[in-house]
């Protein structure tokens, strides 16, 4: 959606969150009232017969007019894409309580989930401490982060030309960000 700024509706940096109460540092500041609560909550409270579903499609565009090559729908499937209800549901993982407060939606890739340029998986190790097969390493889901969160080793063996890597650290992993 794009929305050309006016005097009742001004811009307004920044980035606005999709996910639960339960992650939200705004609405745990204010001792969790409805009023503090996120923009999914607020949706799914307001139409209660409204599915309590989010999909994210993710667009790659090779068009430089596409302004915004995904989709976004709370509530709804895209049109010729509703067979995705039949599919195997993937349980999104949780942090231990001393991380909660930076969960994400998250999933465990399947062992061998980084296939590298060669057509070969790319060998991994989880830095996520509470992951019980380390083979598997957890992908999050943030479509308001752009830096993708790997290990430096598939930076390395990634197809990137000259990648640019930072690293940060929690108390339950370590990444690196390409930029």
């Amino acid at each position: 959606m794009q929305v050309t700024p006016t005097s009742n509706t001004p811009q307004v940096p920044g980035t606005l969150g999709l996910g639960p109460n339960s992650g939200s540092r705004i609405h745990a500041s204010l001792n969790n009232p409805p009023q503090g609560d996120t923009v999914l909550d607020r949706i799914f409270r307001q139409n209660v017969s409204t599915p309590n579903m989010l999909t994210v499609l993710l667009g790659r565009s090779n068009d430089p007019t596409e302004k915004y090559p995904g989709d976004i729908t709370v509530g709804e499937i895209l049109q010729g894409l509703e067979n995705i209800t039949n599919q195997p549901r993937v349980p999104v993982t949780a942090l231990p309580a001393p991380d909660a407060a930076n969960q994400h939606w998250q999933v465990l890739l399947d062992e061998d989930g980084i296939i590298g340029p060669n057509g070969q998986p790319i060998q991994v190790q989880s830095g996520v401490k509470s992951t019980q097969n380390r083979n598997q390493l957890t992908a999050m889901f943030d479509t308001g982060f752009s830096f993708p969160q790997v290990p430096q080793y598939v930076i390395h063996m990634s197809t990137f030309p000259s990648p640019c890597f930072f690293s940060a650290s929690s108390s339950s992993s370590s990444s690196s960000f390409i930029y």
